[in-house]
């Protein structure tokens, strides 16, 4: 909405803008002395116009800087980049796009909801843009960054054991108090993740290959096993068609290697492959 206003008050300036041209011609045939007047009228309306809309601007602009600080205040950071990581691979027309990430609006709005129950003052949807033009261009700028010059890290060197503790110090690192029952008849339950009065079961799967319905079945029963209120299935791979459908249907979240990498490099600093 106000960027729809904004294009609008361009358009009037615009319309004004050359009907004012068109006068000054006018007078310059007509009334050269008329002519010096509205010129120099103009040119100071010009001028003001321009310091009122820098004003502005400067004014939003430290209104947005002060989200960003309030972001980090409330501990919201992590909030935002699994929401990137999560929902930023819309690709319909009507999602709005930044580099190679697309987002529904809808789901923008849900979220900007969700960001003012947990105290975030984010007005509109041009105030989430704003931020998350931010944290990708600083997650862009440290893969970039690191693939030149950390440390590659391979998940086929790890055991199961080695890379469920990998995700222990993943998500101790965005904040969350992490219970680790992985051992041998832990019901298939590796982590749970608690955070905000969510209790989260995570089911972690090192493989190689695509991960399928079985990983997903094994996560739904830890979830009513350990009383959580939440799933994940986290792979160092790819899921299988089935695997997809099956996690949809019974509200399995789940976190590829796309996604894991992504989360690994902005909160541990690591470049695993």
């Amino acid at each position: 909405m106000a960027r729809k206003q904004q294009n609008i008050f361009f358009e009037m300036i615009l319309y004004i803008s050359v009907f004012y041209v068109f006068y000054l011609l006018i007078l310059w045939f007509s009334n050269k002395q008329e002519f010096w007047k509205w010129l120099f009228i103009g040119l100071g309306i010009i001028i003001l116009i321009i310091l009122i809309y820098l004003k502005i601007r400067s004014i939003i602009n430290q209104n947005k800087e002060k989200l960003i600080l309030e972001i980090n205040r409330l501990g919201l950071d992590s909030d935002i980049n699994n929401f990137i990581n999560r929902a930023g691979k819309e690709k319909g027309k009507g999602s709005w796009k930044y580099m190679d990430y697309g987002f529904n609006t809808d789901k923008m709005n849900i979220f900007i909801k969700a960001l003012t129950e947990k105290g975030l003052k984010i007005k509109n949807i041009n105030d989430l843009e704003f931020v998350l033009r931010r944290f990708i261009d600083t997650k862009e700028e440290a893969i970039i960054k690191n693939g030149f010059e950390s440390t590659q890290y391979k998940f086929s060197s790890l055991s199961g054991a080695e890379f469920e503790n990998l995700l222990v110090r993943l998500y101790e690192s965005m904040g969350y108090l992490v219970e680790h029952p992985g051992s041998t008849g832990d019901q298939g339950g590796d982590l749970i993740l608690n955070k905000n009065g969510q209790r989260i079961l995570v089911q972690a799967k090192r493989y190689k290959d695509s991960i399928g319905n079985g990983a997903v079945q094994e996560a739904v029963a830890a979830k009513k096993y350990y009383d959580c209120n939440r799933t994940m299935l986290i792979g160092s791979a790819s899921f299988t068609r089935g695997a997809l459908d099956l996690a949809k249907y019974n509200e399995v979240e789940l976190i590829g290697i796309n996604e894991l990498q992504g989360l690994l490099l902005s909160h541990l600093g690591e470049n695993w492959s």
